[in-house]
Formats: structure tokens, C-alpha cells, sequence
């Protein structure tokens, strides 16, 4: 029986190589809607799914989605290599605003990510309300230990903000409304509004 379910599966995988981008993404697009009505998501109207995108919703999480959410995933957008990930952990909070687009993001929520209407979220850019692992050294004798101690905190991202390509939102960021992060950044503490912030760590660059 396993094979059978491998051979379909492999089947189905060489189909949507073969056919066009706007079928493929057609054939993603429901699956994925399946999914989040599974998961008891909320998500609005005028969805765009393209390219390979992977969303893990865990027990009890909430997940809001809003109204002209783009997705760019593996095949396309301007890291074509890198599917988009969205993982929501547990019991775990996620809402996208309206109008807000992402392209072959990693988005990591394992206590509350907040992302406000009208963003730009750019290739490679991952975004991560945690540590994944403890911090102190001694917990790294136990694996489970090492996992269970880590820390996080929320990330809050404001509306009209624009994050370039290949930047990373640590825990505990909050980026006020209309600020830009410019490519490649590291961004570790707060970010008021209507400022250009970048380097790693992210430095404050000019006023909008």
C-alpha cells in the first residue's frame, strides 16, 4: 500500500512540474484554502498563492489572514530557489493585514507575530518571535532541555512598512508604521515610525 501512495505522490509531483505556472498555482491556491479551513484559519477574500508556499498551523493556534494577502513561493519571486514557510506553533498567535505581500519568507511564530496592512515583506527576509534554543550553555547537555528553555517574544510590524530582501526580525522587534529596513539587515530592538533602519544589528539611517 505505501508504494502506491509513493508512486501517487510522485505522480502528482511530475504533473505539476509539467503543467503551466497558472495551473499549478491554481491546484496550490485550493489545497492550501483546504488546509487553512482545517485549521479553523481565518483568511479574507482575494487571496494570491504562487509558486510553493508551506504553512504549518499547530493545536489551537490562531491564525488570521487578510484581505489580498500575495504569497510568492518556490518557482517564483525573486528568490525562486526558496519556498515560503510559515509555521504557527501551538497555541501561537499570526495575523497579516490586508493588502500585505510576502515573497520566499520564513516566518517562524511560536508566541505572537503581528503584521499590519499595506507590507512588503522581500525575498529571504525571516521573521522569528524566538530563540529556537536555550541560552544557557548548560541546558545543551539535553536536547529536550535545550528546546523547552528557549525564549520568545512577540513581534509586532506596522502598517506601510517595507522589509528588503534577506533581513531578519529577531524576537521581540516592533517596527512602527511606514519604516523601511533596508536589504540584509538584522533588526534586534525596536523601530519607531517613519525611519530608514539597516545594517546588522539594524541602525537608525534617516527620517522619512
Amino acid at each position: 500500500m505505501k508504494r502506491y501512495i509513493f508512486i501517487l505522490i510522485d505522480l502528482s509531483s511530475k504533473l505539476l512540474k509539467n503543467t503551466s505556472s497558472s495551473i499549478r498555482d491554481f491546484f496550490l491556491k485550493y489545497s492550501t484554502i483546504g488546509y487553512f479551513i482545517r485549521k479553523k484559519v481565518y483568511y479574507g477574500t482575494g487571496i494570491q498563492l504562487h509558486g510553493y508556499s508551506t504553512f504549518q498551523i499547530g493545536k489551537a493556534a490562531q491564525v488570521q489572514i487578510g484581505n489580498n494577502f500575495k504569497c510568492h513561493g518556490a518557482k517564483c519571486g525573486i528568490e525562486p530557489g526558496l519556498p515560503t514557510l510559515i509555521k504557527v506553533a501551538d497555541g501561537a498567535t499570526l495575523s497579516i493585514g490586508n493588502n500585505t505581500g510576502i515573497s520566499n519568507t520564513s516566518i517562524h511564530c511560536y508566541q505572537e507575530v503581528t503584521i499590519g496592512n499595506y507590507v512588503n515583506i522581500g525575498g529571504g527576509v525571516k521573521i522569528v518571535d524566538t530563540d529556537f534554543h536555550s541560552l544557557d550553555w548548560q541546558d545543551r547537555h539535553y536536547r529536550d532541555k535545550d528546546i523547552a528553555n528557549k525564549k520568545t517574544s512577540p513581534i509586532h510590524i506596522g502598517n506601510y512598512v517595507f522589509i528588503g530582501t534577506r533581513s531578519i526580525i529577531c524576537k521581540g522587534v516592533t517596527i512602527g508604521d511606514h519604516s523601511i529596513i533596508a536589504a540584509g539587515s538584522v533588526g534586534v530592538k525596536d523601530i519607531p515610525a517613519d525611519e530608514v533602519w539597516g545594517g546588522n544589528p539594524a541602525k537608525f539611517i534617516k527620517h522619512i
